[in-house]
């Protein structure tokens, strides 16, 4: 199998190295000859380099491929992508040369480009988690698109994603740029996992007084079991390191966090679909609070530091809390995908979506199998949602920010007890005369069921 890889940068050299040791004969190029010689140098390395060949120039390596060419590109999002499109088209690609957006580009551009690029040659997509260490040994591949181009490369890509259970996760999930939108909600996921378990630590810390070391290992204890995720793993390994001079690691390091667009993306889509995803939005918008500094609005944003309070929470509530609020993260990513394969016309699979995401991605878990099973299992979880009531309530208590957990509370009980919704329905034709839906599904006004002398001015 030959394929080609336009991009040297830490993703594109692992996925290389990935490559080429998997069996495949890989042509590559960079801009930068820097990056080219590092490549080579690690290949030899490893007695890989007979199969790798570095090129100086994009229509070298277009005259190097066999018709019809894979050429994958590993570059950063934006104009950059259609800048080396239109030079390889300019380079000799053809209509059934394949040319595969593996970063992190915006699904939208994925959906111009398609269209844009198809008298020139076959524009697909693929989403790739894992960092440069997935990359390079095994990452989790969510391809889409390009229906006939992807049969050709499909067994190579199998071999070098991650495996679990000896299934591949590598998958094409759906139509014309899903994978990018499926990669894009992996990272909103992703981003309500990272600050929910932040919000763990926020509590035991903070609220309970307890040492990152302490904390370190409460999280060992809960990977014991179901709630074994690589992310809470890596979380208890930060928690555990410290200096020559015994202080934490996580004591040295500021507290604003720094963010690549796919998170913003993800609550943007959201809103434009009109579907709930609180847990991922709220994760985005802790990000952009602990920036508020550098911000125009910094005055604005700025109050006075108050004082917090202790509390005493039990750990196995906590475990329960928690265990509760990632599963309805992933639920509410599956329900964003499900909804914009449905307006988009996709026919993205979530069962494929769930495989690729088992291993070599970042949000791999071991509780998948629980997700895979839907609203029904969550609806099982009767102590787990009493826990997490009673933990979101004290944990605002001690006066402390936890937004994904209460997110998470709160998407979870609008969506199981009554609501408030028949007021706002009123307000809204009140004021604008928006019309409301009644119980029998009839559509009035309120003058229409009331009398109303005059209203409020």
């Amino acid at each position: 199998m030959q394929v080609a890889l336009v991009g040297l940068g830490v993703m594109g050299k692992n996925l290389a190295l990935n490559l080429i040791e998997k069996g495949v004969t890989l042509v590559a190029y960079d801009k930068n000859p820097d990056a080219g010689e590092d490549l080579l140098r690690l290949a030899k390395s490893e007695s890989t380099a007979e199969r790798l060949h570095i090129v100086s120039d994009i229509g070298d390596m277009v005259r190097r491929l066999q018709a019809p060419r894979s050429i994958l590109l590993l570059v950063p999002a934006g104009e950059l992508v259609d800048r080396v499109c239109l030079e390889l088209v300019e380079a000799g690609v053809e209509i059934n040369d394949m040319i595969i957006d593996c970063g992190n580009s915006n699904y939208k551009d994925g959906i111009s480009r398609k269209l844009k690029y198809q008298n020139k040659f076959e524009f697909a997509t693929m989403g790739i988690s894992g960092g440069a260490e997935g990359a390079r040994h095994g990452p989790a591949m969510m391809a889409s698109g390009s229906e006939g181009g992807w049969e050709r490369i499909e067994p190579s890509f199998e071999k070098i994603a991650a495996s679990f259970n000896n299934e591949s996760c590598f998958a094409r999930v759906g139509h014309s740029a899903s994978g990018h939108f499926v990669k894009m909600v992996h990272n909103g996921i992703e981003y309500s996992l990272m600050q929910l378990i932040a919000e763990m630590y926020q509590l035991l810390r903070e609220g309970c007084g307890k040492s990152p070391k302490e904390i370190a290992d409460i999280f060992d204890t809960w990977s014991e079991g179901e709630l074994q995720s690589y992310l809470l793993s890596i979380s208890s390994h930060i928690l555990k390191l410290e200096t020559n001079d015994n202080e934490a690691l996580v004591d040295l390091i500021d507290n604003r966090v720094g963010a690549k667009g796919t998170g913003l993306w993800t609550a943007q889509n959201a809103l434009e679909l009109g579907i709930a995803v609180p847990s991922l939005v709220a994760a985005v918008q802790a990000r952009h609070l602990t920036n508020t500094k550098e911000t125009h609005a910094a005055k604005e944003m700025t109050y006075a530091v108050k004082k917090t309070a202790k509390v005493k929470v039990d750990l196995e509530e906590l475990k329960q809390a928690f265990h509760l609020a990632s599963l309805l993260a992933y639920r509410q990513g599956l329900a964003l995908i499900k909804g914009a394969s449905r307006s988009h016309q996709w026919k993205v699979d979530l069962a494929k979506t769930l495989q690729t995401w088992r291993a070599g991605c970042i949000i791999r878990a071991d509780y998948l199998d629980q997700i895979a099973q839907g609203v029904e299992f969550v609806d099982t979880l009767t102590s787990e949602s009493d826990a997490l009531r009673k933990v979101s309530g004290l944990a605002i208590t001690s006066g402390l920010a936890f937004p994904v957990l209460t997110a998470s509370q709160t998407y979870l009980a609008t969506l199981t007890t009554p609501s408030n919704g028949h007021l706002v329905q009123a307000q809204r034709d009140y004021f604008g005369e928006h019309g409301i839906k009644t119980h029998n599904d009839g559509i009035c006004h309120l003058t229409d069921l009331v009398d109303i002398d005059a209203k409020v001015r």
